[in-house]
């Protein structure tokens, strides 16, 4: 099993944290699988891309433990449509620069020797790979994400919320019509009364 580690920062991603908690939003935008070796002397914070990137990952969920300064963010790996497998070893996470717009290198993991082996699809089965990463926010009181609208990116958790969500709306959708029959069957009853009191009354 692929071992990263903790994900550190680069300079730039620094510099989006700083504006974070100086006011702006810390938006995650999505992560990059690549198969590269970190250079010998490279210095991750000096990084702006991964070293040899392969394949977009997807973010289905984040999470922020109070009091941590830390966020955990799910990505996903799939190899739909990946025509060449490739030894998943490095992980690059992307975030906005709220001033320029500019999607760049926030956080840099890699797993050198102990990397996992991503098939192409060509294989028989389908891989599907979730990876939660750790990532420092420090105070920041703004973070979000862009997050995957892939099926195969949603949580248990998304899916029982979701559920609960349909369940609520059919359950107010029910009310709703059993109020309009009430309604329609009180207009109905008077209306019959009515008539029958008016047709006593003539007779």
């Amino acid at each position: 099993m692929a071992q990263f580690g903790g994900m550190e920062l680069t300079n730039a991603g620094r510099n989006i944290l700083a504006k974070a908690l100086l006011g702006k939003t810390l938006k995650f935008t999505k992560a990059w699988a690549g198969d590269g070796y970190l250079p010998e002397g490279q210095d991750v914070r000096e990084m702006t891309d991964i070293v040899s990137p392969h394949r977009v990952m997807e973010i289905a969920e984040m999470s922020i433990p109070p009091h941590i300064g830390t966020a955990k963010i799910t990505v996903v790996l799939t190899n739909k449509e990946l025509n060449t497998g490739f030894f998943l070893r490095e992980i690059g996470l992307f975030a906005e620069d709220q001033d320029t717009g500019d999607e760049l290198l926030y956080g840099y993991c890699n797993a050198g020797d102990t990397a996992d082996y991503m098939p192409g699809q060509g294989g028989a089965d389908a891989v599907y790979y979730r990876f939660d990463l750790t990532v420092i926010v420090d105070q920041a009181q703004n973070v979000t994400a862009i997050f995957s609208d892939n099926p195969l990116a949603v949580t248990h958790k998304q899916l029982d919320e979701r559920a609960d969500k349909i369940l609520k709306h059919l359950r107010e959708r029910e009310n709703f019509l059993q109020h309009q029959i009430n309604c329609l069957a009180r207009t109905s009853i008077i209306n019959s009364l009515e008539h029958f009191g008016q047709k006593h009354w003539e007779g």
